[in-house]
């Protein structure tokens, strides 16, 4: 009989194992099914409990669930990435430093990994990463909102345009698309002068696109800005 029981006892605790283990995995693609999942099983459940804490603006407990799934799944640039997020909201740069620093080793391409750099990069002044994480997110159309909020802190330097106008005028397809949008997110000036930059470090933008960016401005009353980014081969073309 102890020996029937204690076997059952194990089923059933083999069974509970592997439906906290199921529910993990299922976290990753259904994030409802991480508040099911206890801690100690939580290889993927903490992490999406940590992203729900960080939309929601609950630093600490971002942070604290951040830090769990670090300690059980360590390797994954992702769970860096998401604990640098988090300690970002609390104000901890030293902790996002070194989180960032870790995942830039374990394939910081990532989108998170991006932004988080970007911010952090920010936060330091080097404005010349933040511009090319951000022309990186664009480029994919990964995390446009944040990118786009992060490239408008960004213009809000001088350096910072300089940057990004050497990031514009790099080889890429996604400047032209984005000339109108980042309109609308920016200082509608400093994107003018940051086009300007652009155009006289080598950037050959899209007529139609600028022409379209300028009957914008026109509308808004700013045809002094205008004159900053149209050019005269766009007359003639």
């Amino acid at each position: 009989m102890i020996v029937r029981a204690l076997l059952i006892v194990g089923l059933l605790a083999a069974g509970v194992l592997a439906t906290f283990a199921q529910l993990d995995q299922q976290s990753r693609i259904s994030p409802a099914y991480a508040g099911f999942v206890p801690e100690l099983f939580s290889g993927n459940a903490a992490r999406e409990r940590s992203k729900l804490a960080l939309q929601t603006g609950d630093g600490q407990r971002s942070v604290q669930e951040a830090r769990t799934q670090v300690s059980l799944r360590p390797m994954p640039a992702e769970s860096l990435s998401v604990l640098a997020l988090a300690a970002l909201t609390t104000g901890d740069g030293t902790m996002a430093s070194e989180a960032l620093g870790a995942a830039s080793q374990r394939g910081w391409r990532e989108p998170i990994s991006q932004l988080a750099s970007g911010q952090a990069a920010l936060q330091q002044g080097e404005f010349a990463i933040v511009a090319q994480r951000v022309s990186a997110l664009l480029a994919t159309g990964e995390l446009r909102e944040p990118a786009m909020a992060l490239l408008a802190e960004l213009l809000e330097q001088p350096d910072g345009r300089t940057a990004f106008a050497n990031q514009i005028a790099s080889t890429g397809y996604w400047q032209s698309n984005a000339l109108v949008p980042i309109s609308r997110v920016v200082d509608k000036g400093h994107w003018a002068q940051t086009l300007a930059l652009a155009q006289d470090s080598g950037a050959e933008l899209d007529c139609r696109r600028l022409q379209a960016l300028a009957n914008v401005y026109r509308n808004d009353g700013r045809a002094a800005d205008v004159a900053l980014f149209w050019r005269a081969d766009c007359e003639t073309a």
